[in-house]
């Protein structure tokens, strides 16, 4: 398994700042938010400005905010998307997809994701400079045939990292049967069939993590650092999550059991020792638990901590990973199929793997080392 880049998703307005203190990678932005705020406070190096960021060591990520258009019923267009990327300075910026829903037939999940193809051609003629430099990514959607062709077809000749989405609700397990081995079966498949680096939005979260190194998967992103701390919980390698600022409990395992004290101890003493925590403002301050989620995130995505939990259904799908990445790509998607109710897919004559996975004309970007992942 190896190294990760992560990535940490954050609104532009929002405190704490972890990559002021920790060694952070990336931070991810939406575009979105940036409308909100107001292009012209963060045109230029502005954005980079307001987050705090002086080190280029840093990367900035925008994300399109395609769901967060989508959720409140505004479709943004590739103009708008294009003038935000044209003006904001940042290291790589995702286009804008139309994410296909958890129980979309096959139909609509066909539609929406010649949408998304749509508007990656838009913004890759709009955007040439970003695309001949590496930093224009496209996203995939979960599908098999002939739409998972035509994304492969339509990325391989303009991009060398990608992008896969909407699968944050199948890890929910809000797609029916087999919602979490889907998103499995795609990812592996994917990691297959591209030859790029690949980038898992939305799911960089501790206990998804190992499983997308298990697969292969090279970065991803996540807010679960500060979306944990808002509800009161805090993340601990070997525990998983556990409500710890007295709030009432909403969901998920209580509050910390004898036989973990111990374990915990010894990461609030670590933690102290390279920012100011204590187990008093992990009770008391927001700020706080979110900086120690943050911290944790790294740590599991570094190799520096295991993230076991407790969830038996995760430990089966780490193993059912490991299973997975053994198979060859037609028998990976045909059990997708067959989860997905496609009942026929191309002939192994007419879909050559091998013509899949050529990639000609694959721009050469030499800041593409990094790496990522998360929970729903």
């Amino acid at each position: 398994m190896g190294g990760f880049k992560l990535i940490l998703g954050t609104p532009i307005n929002a405190v704490p700042h972890p990559w002021l203190t920790l060694p952070v990678s990336g931070i991810m932005v939406n575009a979105y938010d940036i409308l909100r705020v107001g292009l012209s406070r963060v045109r230029g190096r502005g954005l980079r400005k307001l987050l705090g960021i002086d080190n280029d060591d840093v990367e900035l990520w925008i994300d399109s905010g395609g769901y967060q258009f989508l959720r409140r019923g505004i479709d943004p267009g590739t103009y708008k998307i294009a003038k935000v990327y044209r003006e904001v300075d940042a290291d790589y910026y995702i286009s804008l997809d139309y994410p296909p829903g958890p129980l979309d037939d096959n139909e609509t999940r066909a539609r929406k994701i010649a949408r998304t193809i749509s508007s990656y051609m838009s913004l890759k003629n709009t955007l040439r400079g970003l695309v001949e430099e590496g930093r224009l990514i496209p996203v995939f959607h979960m599908a098999v045939g002939e739409s998972l062709r035509l994304q492969l077809r339509s990325y391989e000749p303009h991009s060398c990292i990608a992008a896969v989405g909407g699968l944050i609700p199948h890890f929910m397990q809000r797609s029916g049967k087999g919602s979490r081995l889907k998103a499995v079966l795609f990812l592996t498949l994917l990691r297959k069939l591209w030859r790029g680096k690949l980038h898992a939005l939305g799911l960089a979260s501790a206990a998804v993590i190992p499983l997308l190194k298990i697969i292969g998967i090279d970065s991803g992103d996540t807010q679960t650092w500060r979306h944990k701390a808002a509800f009161g919980k805090i993340i601990v390698p070997g525990l998983g999550e556990r409500h710890i600022s007295g709030q009432k409990v909403r969901f998920g395992p209580a509050t910390l059991r004898e036989n973990e004290v111990d374990i915990y101890r010894e990461f609030v003493k670590k933690a102290s020792s390279l920012f100011n925590v204590t187990h008093e403002s992990l009770v008391n301050s927001f700020e706080a638990r979110a900086l120690f989620n943050a911290w944790i995130l790294l740590e599991v995505a570094s190799n520096g901590a295991t993230y076991r939990g407790t969830s038996k259904p995760f430990a089966k799908l780490y193993e059912a990973a490991r299973a997975l990445k053994k198979l060859p790509p037609d028998e990976l998607e045909a059990k997708l199929a067959g989860l997905l109710g496609v009942a026929k897919l191309p002939s192994a004559e007419s879909s050559s793997y091998v013509e899949v996975k050529t990639v000609e004309r694959v721009p050469s970007y030499t800041a593409l080392n990094y790496t990522t992942v998360e929970e729903a």
